[in-house]
């Protein structure tokens, strides 16, 4: 079903192409699992290993969507194909050594007799093919998340955030594996852990494929805003590094701050909770680029983070205002430009050290005592 929904789905279609792929090798591979546990493979025994190769599937897949959905360009560059290079080498070996064989030796396979020196070299790349793969694609989030804070001022709605947490979850389980691996070689027992490792990471995959029907595709907020992203390629931030062939001169980027600051001041374009980089250049008739460089280089300080601080200074004034006094924490929040209580209540908290709730109550609680 998952895998329908996100072929028929219009936005991100290449990146859910590539999932609804995953979607259904995972479900044959839980099929498989249960075809194994519940002993049908006697009566069946030539479908015995047919989703061995699957598990080199699903690394590349995650982090190709990942690497798709995070850029503008949403094709799919037929240099990815190397990725399934390993899934094809052992799909090539599994039907050459193991699909032709006997349904004997297919049997003593299942019973853990002696395997090919092949599928033993196979067994133990998985863990590690995962968590290449893992590393790649969290890295790909934290680049992406870190790019979007040029261009927006809430981010809640298009991070990966949700890809990244279960990405990590997906390497806490190939970590599992490598344990299982480890004890299996040290131990005189016989530790099977591969019931609960597919119920794990069929939770986790499938809980991929259902939160990636609800990921907006990012890039529609902005293609109309000249590519707001900016590209790392040109643009460089203000850590340690320089802009290049910007054009903006020293007097011109002064001019261009002071004006900035005045608008903040009187404008209070911040309180838009839908505001971009693309909205605040338009207003100081600049380019994205020479605003961006402008808040880096002078600012010390990304898109984001320039906007929310001054959201955090209204939210502050508004708190410690008796006219709002009746107003709840949060309507305070949302008239000040946040758009959502967790991104507010971390930001808050990040600026000022404490709670919204404890700053009012220790507003309150000062104001009482002067009184």
């Amino acid at each position: 079903m998952l895998s329908v929904l996100l072929l028929t789905k219009k936005a991100n279609h290449t990146a859910n192409v590539l999932l609804a792929v995953a979607m259904f090798a995972l479900s044959l591979d839980v099929f498989h699992s249960a075809f194994i546990m519940f002993g049908y493979y006697k009566d069946f025994p030539h479908f015995t290993g047919v989703t061995y190769a699957f598990t080199f599937l699903y690394g590349p897949i995650f982090y190709l969507y990942a690497k798709i959905i995070s850029t503008d360009n949403h094709t799919f560059n037929k240099k990815y194909f190397l990725h399934f290079i390993p899934f094809l080498i052992v799909m090539l070996y599994g039907f050459l050594f193991v699909y032709l064989r006997s349904s004997e030796f297919k049997l003593s396979l299942i019973a853990n007799r002696e395997k090919p020196f092949g599928l033993e070299f196979f067994d133990y790349m998985k863990p590690v093919h995962g968590l290449i793969y893992t590393f790649l694609t969290i890295q790909v989030v934290r680049v992406f998340n870190n790019k979007i804070r040029n261009s927006f001022s809430n981010i809640e709605q298009i991070n990966l955030n949700w890809l990244k947490h279960l990405t990590i979850g997906l390497s806490i389980i190939w970590s599992i594996v490598v344990v299982n691996y480890i004890a299996d070689e040290i131990s005189a027992r016989d530790i099977n852990m591969d019931h609960f490792i597919y119920m794990a990471v069929s939770v986790l995959v499938y809980s991929i494929g259902y939160l990636s029907l609800r990921q907006p595709r990012i890039f529609d907020r902005t293609e109309k805003v000249e590519n707001k992203i900016i590209d790392n390629s040109k643009v460089k931030t203000a850590v340690g590094t320089s802009y290049k062939k910007s054009g903006l001169a020293d007097s011109e980027a002064e001019k261009y701050l002071n004006k900035l600051l005045q608008i903040m001041k009187n404008v209070k374009p911040y309180l838009n909770s839908e505001l971009t980089l693309r909205d605040l250049a338009d207003k100081l008739s600049i380019s994205t680029h020479n605003l961006s460089e402008i808040l880096n280089t002078r600012l010390n300080q990304n898109f984001y983070d320039f906007i929310n601080q001054y959201r955090i200074e209204e939210v502050k004034k508004r708190l410690t205002d008796i006219q709002f006094k009746n107003y709840s924490i949060i309507a305070v929040a949302f008239d000040s430009g946040f758009n959502s209580k967790s991104a507010f209540n971390t930001i808050f908290k990040k600026h000022t050290g404490l709670t919204p709730s404890q700053y009012r109550r220790d507003f309150m609680n000062n104001l009482k005592v002067e009184t």
